[in-house]
């Protein structure tokens, strides 16, 4: 039996990013993950019918994240021990055993430490992280994928999501989808300024740089 891939064209800044669900050998089951419209949010998201940016500028509290999750208070600390605020997505998914969920994501910040923002994916009440400043560098950014076996089969809340940490300025973003094509005509411009983001940070240069003497100066002023 082969493995199913379950792809589709979402115009987002170059990345490639494809949602993979994958039954194991005795498995026909066929759960499809590629409509990120019918995901609930909480936050500062923006969906498509196949990919998802979630960001930290406008989001919101741990504890709503962390409720909104079906995660037990405090589960980030144990990612992070500073989160302040954040964006997250959900949705849920029923599996078998050994059904794989293989996910392409993007990681990308406008920060630095000792401000480490982070990333992360949650399966039921578990928490992983994906990439944070300390992982990147500052102002970094990466892309991989990630795998996850469900070891028993039932019904599944799987969510992902991105947070600032120790302040809660300057962006970072998580973008989770298919996302094969170079261009991005169809991408909402009324989306606010952390969309120059999803580019490459070098070709956002400038713009991370005013961002980054703006928030130095919030920040030397609030510690003042």
């Amino acid at each position: 039996m082969t493995e199913l891939t379950l792809t589709k064209n979402l115009l987002l800044a170059g990345i490639g990013a494809t949602f993979l669900f994958a039954p194991s050998p005795s498995q026909a089951a066929v759960i499809n993950l590629d409509n990120f419209t019918g995901w609930q949010t909480t936050g500062n998201v923006y969906l498509t019918t196949n990919g998802a940016v979630l960001y930290t500028d406008n989001g919101t509290s741990q504890n709503v994240v962390e409720s909104f999750l079906g995660l037990g208070s405090g589960t980030l600390n144990t990612l992070n021990t500073n989160p302040t605020n954040g964006s997250a997505i959900k949705n849920t998914i029923t599996v078998q055993a050994n059904d794989v969920l293989t996910f392409n994501w993007k990681f990308q910040t406008s920060d630095y430490l000792p401000y480490n923002d982070f990333s992360f994916y949650s399966i039921a009440s578990s928490a992983y992280q994906l990439a944070d400043v300390a992982q990147v560098g500052n102002y970094g950014q990466t892309t991989s994928q990630t795998s996850y076996t469900f070891q028993q089969g039932g019904t599944y809340t799987i969510g992902f999501g991105v947070f600032n940490a120790r302040d809660y300025s300057v962006s970072s973003n998580l973008i989770i989808g298919d996302v094969n094509s170079a261009g991005n005509p169809d991408y909402p411009p009324e989306v606010p300024e952390p969309l120059t983001m999803l580019g490459s940070l070098t070709a956002a240069g400038f713009g991370v740089i005013l961002r980054r003497k703006r928030a130095l100066a919030q920040k030397d002023t609030a510690k003042a």
